[in-house]
């Protein structure tokens, strides 16, 4: 028999204690409000006012401003009016890739409106979605000034651009020591990709746009895919222009309170992340040694994972186009495990690696769903049992179909035991659900991850 991760004892025998306190925990499974590094996983973001407390006290606390009193304090409203003129310090750093390829005009029909978040709509008004900047506006009091607004394909440490409506900001870092040819080889094979997107789109799609060695609409003149062109060409910049990545990562992630996803598509957003790993790294080890607090919506928690493959999203031709080769992925955060393609393919990697555990994400849970996700956890669960010696009950990973919850349970156990899992935890997340997970570092690593569930 193994043992467990930093214990003497079998492993049979520390897991059974180990299962028991898992099985025993209540559905949320949150306790004090912790210290340590932080990240939230959601659907649909944050959406009940007791998942708004919790994270409010957990910025705060992390800032070292929360009184103990407060601890136990459940009113959202309470809060705010309480720390306001702390909240009102706040640096938030907003990525919004996934929204960079689709029109702009349905971009901000979905911000529109005049309600607050959550009023009566998930929005500001009918028909909308939610953004994180009017969630932290609306129902935490931070000002809109202090809200970063970036989309990292337009590269905001390097080019200056306008504000693109319900994208990104206008950015002029200035860059004197940039050369102009640069910025038009890299615009021209960016273009390339919104070329091969909208093919995609068309009814019928244009499959093969964007692919390697093909003549249809987004193909290179290089043989490459679009996707690998732009990666090429990106990495080149980023090392080119490191002293430019630095400065606005310690600006943008070190000196940030808060750094938000929002959701869009997936396998555009992931290749933005493929195509700027130097700023991946950065943002993971800020939320690991920092005080920045990680929060994904949809999309942005997907990337988060190790895999992304029960997207709906990946329709035939999209991973051929825009799925960057993995030799662009960085070596410091993806180990041959991950690349060696066994249990999950690289082309479906998260490209933002933010997560050690093997899970895998699907937002928006449809019970649809609840054959496949409890065929890949019993995948899971056999590699597991037979390569640790550890028996997983069987209700466990049953009822694991059912929801994040036992998911979570499921997987922060796995996350505690191996650190060779090669197939995933499959975690559907139902809307209004939120996971918080803890990390635990050792000399700088991640020990393990705790997943637990925000109600």
């Amino acid at each position: 028999m193994g043992a467990f991760l930093g214990s003497s004892q079998p492993a049979n025998e520390v897991t059974c204690a180990c299962m028991e306190a898992f099985l025993r925990r209540s559905p949320n499974g949150v306790g004090a409000v912790p210290t340590g590094p932080i990240c939230y996983l959601t659907s649909t973001g944050f959406v009940t006012d007791s998942q708004w407390a919790r994270f409010i006290k957990v910025v705060l606390k992390r800032r070292g401003v929360l009184k103990p009193e407060d601890e136990s304090l459940e009113d959202r409203a309470a809060l705010v009016k309480k720390y306001a003129a702390e909240i009102q310090k706040l640096k938030v750093t907003y990525i919004n890739d996934a929204s960079y390829h689709r029109p702009t005009q349905n971009m901000a029909k979905g911000r529109s409106g005049t309600l607050k978040v959550g009023e009566k709509y998930l929005g500001r008004g009918e028909d909308t979605w939610f953004w994180w900047d009017q969630g932290l506006e609306d129902l935490m009091g931070v000002p809109p000034e202090n809200i970063c607004m970036v989309q990292l394909l337009e590269k905001p440490w390097l080019f200056n651009h306008p504000e693109r409506l319900a994208n990104t900001h206008a950015h002029s870092p200035n860059r004197k020591e940039l050369d102009p040819d640069d910025e038009k080889k890299y615009r021209a094979a960016l273009q390339l990709t919104q070329d091969a997107y909208d093919a995609l789109k068309e009814n019928p799609p244009k499959v093969g746009s964007g692919q390697a060695g093909q003549s249809m609409p987004g193909c290179p003149s290089s043989g490459l895919s679009c996707a690998n062109e732009l990666a090429e060409i990106s990495h080149a910049l980023n090392d080119k222009y490191a002293a430019a990545v630095d400065d606005w990562c310690t600006e943008r992630f070190d000196n940030a309170d808060i750094v938000v996803g929002q959701g869009g598509e997936v396998v555009m957003l992931n290749m933005a992340w493929q195509c700027n790993q130097e700023i991946a790294s950065r943002l993971v080890q800020a939320v690991r040694t920092k005080q920045t607090v990680y929060a994904g919506l949809s999309a942005s928690t997907m990337v988060c994972a190790k895999s992304m493959e029960m997207t709906g999203e990946i329709q035939p031709g999209w991973l051929e186009a825009f799925a960057a080769d993995s030799k662009y992925l960085s070596r410091k955060e993806f180990d041959a495990k991950d690349l060696d393609g066994d249990g999950i393919s690289a082309n479906v990697l998260g490209a933002l690696p933010m997560l050690e555990a093997p899970i895998a994400l699907r937002p928006h849970y449809s019970a649809a769903w609840e054959e496949q996700v409890l065929a890949h956890n019993l995948i899971a669960e056999k590699e597991f049992e037979e390569e640790n010696g550890i028996e997983v009950p069987d209700d466990l990973v049953r009822d694991s179909k059912n929801g994040c919850e036992v998911s979570c349970r499921l997987l922060t156990l796995i996350s505690k035991a191996t650190k060779t899992q090669d197939h995933p935890v499959f975690v559907p997340i139902r809307n209004g659900k939120v996971i918080e997970v803890h990390f635990t570092l050792e000399k700088g690593e991640v020990k393990c991850e705790d997943y637990s569930v925000i109600a």
